[in-house]
C-alpha cells in the first residue's frame, strides 16, 4: 500500500510551485498575471530575473530528481517494497505540469523531466545538457532546445537500453523517457505555433549591449 501512496506524495512534490511561491515571496507578484503567465523556469527568468529563474531551475529540478536519486541509491524506504523509482520521479513531474493547487495548470515539465534524469543516470543527464545549451545559443528558442534535448535523451535511451550492460537501463526507463517526451511536446503545441507565427519570444543573450558597454568605458 505505501508504494502507492508515496507516489502521491511524489505528485504533490511536484506540484509545489516554486515560481509562485518565491514571486510572491521575494516579488509580491503573481508570475501568472506576467509573460506566458507560465509557472516554469523560462517565464520565471523572463518575469522575475536571473535569481528567482535559477532558483525556481534548481528547485524545479529537485522535485524530479531527489526522490529519483534517494530510491535508487536505497538511501530511503530501502526496506520497503516500492515500485520502480522512475515511477515516482515521473509522478513528480506529472505533479509539476498539472499542480492540484492551480486547477492543474503548471509548468511544461523540462527542469522537472532532467531532474528525473539526473537522479537516474547522471552521465546521461549531463551529456545532454550541452546540446540543449548549443541549441538554444543556435535557435535563442527555449522551446525547440527543450524538445530537441528531450528528443535525444529518448533516443539515447533506447540505445542504452539495447546496448548497455547495466541492469537499471531498462524497459522501465525507456517507457518513462517516452511518457516525458509526449508530455513535453504536448506542453509545446503553442509554442510552435507562435514559432510559425513568429511570434514567440527569443532568448535575448544581451551580447551586444554588454560590448558597448565595455567600449564606453574605455
Amino acid at each position: 500500500m505505501f508504494k502507492f501512496v508515496l507516489v502521491i506524495i511524489a505528485y504533490l512534490i511536484g506540484s509545489i510551485p516554486f515560481s509562485y511561491i518565491l514571486g510572491k515571496f521575494i516579488k509580491k507578484d503573481d508570475i501568472r498575471k506576467h509573460g506566458s503567465g507560465n509557472l516554469g523556469t523560462t517565464n520565471a527568468y523572463r518575469v522575475f530575473g536571473k535569481v528567482i529563474g535559477t532558483l525556481v531551475l534548481v528547485l524545479d529540478t529537485l522535485k524530479g530528481g531527489l526522490i529519483v536519486f534517494l530510491l535508487q541509491k536505497n538511501l530511503i524506504f530501502y526496506n520497503i517494497e516500492l515500485l520502480h523509482p522512475l515511477v515516482y520521479g515521473f509522478a513528480a513531474v506529472l505533479g509539476h505540469v498539472f499542480p492540484v493547487w492551480f486547477k492543474f495548470k503548471g509548468g511544461k515539465g523540462v527542469a522537472t523531466s532532467f531532474g528525473l534524469l539526473v537522479g537516474y543516470s547522471p552521465i546521461l543527464a549531463l551529456s545532454i545538457l550541452p546540446a540543449f545549451l548549443v541549441i538554444e545559443l543556435a535557435t535563442r528558442y527555449v522551446s525547440i532546445a527543450s524538445v530537441v534535448s528531450t528528443l535525444l535523451a529518448f533516443y539515447c535511451g533506447i540505445s542504452l537500453y539495447f546496448g548497455s550492460v547495466y541492469e537499471h537501463y531498462d524497459l522501465t526507463f525507456v517507457i518513462v523517457l517516452f511518457l516525458a517526451v509526449v508530455l513535453i511536446f504536448w506542453r509545446h503545441k503553442d509554442n510552435f505555433h507562435m514559432i510559425r507565427q513568429g511570434t514567440e519570444n527569443k532568448i535575448s543573450f544581451d551580447i551586444s549591449s554588454k560590448i558597448k558597454r565595455f567600449r564606453h568605458k574605455d
